[in-house]
């Protein structure tokens, strides 16, 4: 899935690649983390990560939150004090974030809170960095359709 922001510089892309675990023996819980190849772009700093940051349900709920926040479904984060750092949705590995920043017919803001492993290289500290991309509605439910089919590959464990 690719996230491009309407200005086509920065971006974010995720990928199911993996099960983090082949083994369909181990805990039910611990067979379902998948592993999760990352680009992103924000200014002149462009990276990749590969980490177990979600787990398949997560990934689903993903983008189904997308989805919504295309159409408008998604109630606005708090933008002013701590609330501006915490997401609307985030998951069990604090890797990846997301929050809905504004909604606009023509233009989602959406905020993708990179932290630990998936954040850039230039950021040092734990959970502070994210970043927020202007797109359009009918681009996020592109995104949503590539998102779905590669989590096809990855039905849920048990």
């Amino acid at each position: 899935m690719e996230l491009w922001d309407l200005e086509g510089t920065n971006y974010l892309s995720i990928e199911p690649m993996a099960y983090q675990f082949e083994d369909v023996r181990v805990d039910p819980y611990d067979a379902n983390w998948l592993l999760i190849d990352g680009r992103a772009r924000c200014g002149t700093e462009e990276w990749n990560f590969l980490e177990p940051c979600l787990l398949v349900d997560e990934a689903h709920s993903l983008g189904t939150w997308l989805t919504r926040a295309a159409h408008g479904l998604i109630e606005p984060m708090e933008l002013s004090g701590a609330g501006a750092q915490e997401p609307t949705i985030s998951h069990v590995e604090p890797n990846l974030g997301f929050g809905l920043v504004s909604f606009a017919p023509a233009a989602v803001v959406i905020r993708a809170f990179l932290w630990l492993e998936s954040q850039p290289p230039s950021v040092t500290s734990d959970r502070e960095f994210f970043m927020d991309l202007t797109i359009a509605p009918g681009d996020i439910k592109h995104a949503v359709a590539a998102w779905e089919t590669e989590l096809a590959e990855f039905p849920a464990r048990s």
